[in-house]
Protein backbone atom coordinates (compact mmCIF):
# COMPACT_ATOMS: atom_id res chain seq x y z
CA UNK A 1 0.00 0.00 0.00
CA UNK A 2 1.35 3.84 -0.77
CA UNK A 3 0.83 6.52 1.43
CA UNK A 4 1.17 10.01 1.09
CA UNK A 5 1.38 12.16 4.29
CA UNK A 6 2.43 16.29 4.67
CA UNK A 7 5.58 16.31 6.40
CA UNK A 8 5.86 19.78 8.80
CA UNK A 9 9.11 20.95 9.62
CA UNK A 10 11.63 20.35 7.07
CA UNK A 11 13.81 22.93 5.99
CA UNK A 12 16.80 21.60 4.72
CA UNK A 13 18.22 18.56 2.77
CA UNK A 14 19.82 17.08 5.72
CA UNK A 15 16.16 16.46 7.21
CA UNK A 16 15.03 14.89 4.37
CA UNK A 17 17.58 12.16 4.54
CA UNK A 18 17.00 11.99 8.58
CA UNK A 19 13.44 11.95 8.11
CA UNK A 20 13.92 8.84 5.41
CA UNK A 21 16.09 7.07 7.23
CA UNK A 22 14.19 7.41 10.42
CA UNK A 23 10.79 5.99 8.51
CA UNK A 24 13.01 3.00 7.08
CA UNK A 25 13.58 1.63 10.33
CA UNK A 26 9.81 1.23 10.93
CA UNK A 27 8.31 -1.91 10.64
CA UNK A 28 6.34 -2.82 7.77
CA UNK A 29 8.00 -0.27 5.78
CA UNK A 30 9.55 -1.10 2.32
CA UNK A 31 10.23 2.07 0.41
CA UNK A 32 10.11 5.84 1.47
CA UNK A 33 10.82 8.70 -0.52
CA UNK A 34 10.62 12.35 0.72
CA UNK A 35 10.28 15.66 -1.13
CA UNK A 36 11.74 18.54 0.16
CA UNK A 37 9.69 20.64 -2.32
CA UNK A 38 6.37 19.53 -1.43
CA UNK A 39 7.21 18.70 1.92
CA UNK A 40 5.61 15.27 1.50
CA UNK A 41 6.53 11.67 2.25
CA UNK A 42 5.62 8.51 0.42
CA UNK A 43 5.63 5.37 2.22
CA UNK A 44 5.14 2.02 0.84
CA UNK A 45 4.48 -0.99 2.92
CA UNK A 46 2.02 -2.08 5.43
CA UNK A 47 1.96 0.48 8.02
CA UNK A 48 0.06 3.01 9.84
CA UNK A 49 0.52 6.88 10.67
CA UNK A 50 0.59 5.77 14.74
CA UNK A 51 3.71 3.75 13.58
CA UNK A 52 5.09 6.36 11.45
CA UNK A 53 4.51 9.22 13.10
CA UNK A 54 6.73 8.82 16.96
CA UNK A 55 9.79 7.76 14.48
CA UNK A 56 9.90 11.26 12.33
CA UNK A 57 9.31 12.66 15.78
CA UNK A 58 12.75 11.39 17.56
CA UNK A 59 14.48 12.70 14.91
CA UNK A 60 13.38 16.31 14.99
CA UNK A 61 10.89 18.85 15.43
CA UNK A 62 8.94 16.58 12.37
CA UNK A 63 5.12 16.01 12.12
CA UNK A 64 3.13 13.54 9.85
CA UNK A 65 -0.24 14.28 8.82
CA UNK A 66 -2.53 12.56 5.88
CA UNK A 67 -3.01 13.99 2.80
CA UNK A 68 -6.58 14.98 1.38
Amino acid sequence: MRTIYQVQGIHCASCVAKIEKALQGVAGVTKVSVNFATETATVDGDVSLEALAPAVARVGAYTLEPME
